[in-house]
């Protein structure tokens, strides 16, 4: 497998050609994937590099903000590390003005604020309304837009926003694969028991609602909320939202194999008598000189499981 790493200052970049190591990690609740690597330094200094693109077999399959750049050295060999955010973690850095936003199709609400670089949707939904809280971020308000529209959390790939999973997603055989580990995994850290919602006048308790996978695992944490004009249309939302939020991910399977295809959050895997056709939802590859592995994660969840 061949990686290269190019550091922009401007549109020509500089090309690091011999990977160290990397971490490459996409997650369909985490609105960004996130890169780790180190390479041989060809220069002293990237004072001025805006930005980081990793390349597999001549494909650039990430593109993120230049978050951090290292020149070090190590046995006497200059080296540079960086970390990466793909840009639609600006997204979850920008606010928009509090209040009422009235019939927004998707595309004004991504770029019609604020503009973002490198960043595209897919075509356009409308919503008759979003209410933006204090301290809301934009993704706060892109997720809120889309579930309304699809029952569903948007999720990126690469700096792509996606409201849903294509509808003939690739599918990723791993027959014949070197498969180094499977199991799976139940998290309960984040589930929430009962969530209590006030009413438009201030009165508590009046919206109600319990999670029985949360009071099966002998779990108590209640959430008191004022009420939530996001979901001014369609009230009952609001709780069942926030419950089905704190299990995003609680159950899943994963997979881990020698080797890396590219996979992306809404792609499928299949594996003979381990998984058929399901949901990649998180995706690690891990490079190093002794070789590359590559763990993939379906959830068993009530937005992306299958």
């Amino acid at each position: 497998m061949i990686l290269h790493l190019r550091l922009y200052a401007g549109e020509t970049p500089v090309t690091e050609t011999r990977c160290l190591s990397a971490v490459l990690e996409r997650e369909i609740y985490t609105p960004y994937s996130t890169l780790t690597a180190v390479f041989p330094a060809s220069q002293a200094d990237y004072g001025a590099v805006s930005r980081v693109g990793l390349v597999w077999d001549n494909h650039e399959i990430f593109l993120g903000l230049a978050d951090s750049v290292t020149v070090f050295r190590r046995s006497g060999v200059r080296l540079v590390r960086v970390t990466s955010r793909t840009f639609t973690s600006l997204l979850t850095q920008n606010e928009l003005e509090p209040g009422l936003h009235a019939n927004l199709t998707f595309g004004q609400l991504v770029s019609g604020f604020y503009q973002f670089p490198h960043v595209t949707y897919e075509p356009d939904s409308r919503t008759n309304y979003i209410f933006v809280k204090d301290g809301m971020s934009l993704w706060d308000s892109v997720s809120a837009f889309g579930y309304k529209i699809t029952g569903k959390i948007p999720y990126t790939v690469n700096n792509h926003i996606r409201m849903t999973p294509p509808e003939d997603p690739a599918v990723h055989t791993l027959t014949g694969a070197v498969i180094t580990e499977t199991g799976n995994v139940r998290e309960t850290a984040k589930l929430i028991s009962h969530y209590h919602m006030e009413d438009l006048e201030g009165n508590p308790n009046v919206y109600q609602q319990s999670n029985a996978d949360a009071l099966a695992a002998e779990i108590v944490r209640h959430k008191q909320i004022p009420f939530d004009r996001q979901f001014l249309s369609q009230i009952p939302d609001a709780l069942s939202y926030r419950l089905r939020f704190s299990m995003r991910g609680w159950r899943a399977e994963y997979l881990e194999y020698a080797g890396f295809h590219n996979e992306q959050p809404g792609e499928r895997m299949t594996l003979a008598n381990v998984m058929q056709e399901a949901v990649i939802c998180r995706v690690k590859m891990t490079f190093t000189e002794r070789g590359i592995r590559t763990r993939l994660w379906t959830y068993r969840d009530q937005f992306y499981g299958n």
